[in-house]
């Protein structure tokens, strides 16, 4: 599970089969001002339900990159 969604100061992990879902309903939510509920894992592995609300929050970062960054050695 290398991809994540970080919200404010909390880092959630995305299952790599939840990715393609869980970036759309982020999008909707940033940019319909929606509400949504995703499943993510917390830092010990674990499935939680999420609550989005695109309203409200400010920013969101969603890192799909399943691949080292720059400064990263693969």
């Amino acid at each position: 599970m290398t991809k994540k969604l970080i919200i404010g100061a909390q880092e959630w992990g995305i299952a790599d089969a939840d990715a393609e879902g869980v970036a759309r309903l982020v999008r909707d939510a940033m940019l319909n001002g929606a509400r949504v509920e995703l499943t993510l894992y917390d830092a010990a592995g674990e499935a939680v339900s999420v609550f989005l609300n695109g309203a409200a929050t400010p920013t969101v970062v969603l890192d799909l990159n399943s691949g080292p960054r720059p400064s990263q050695m693969s």
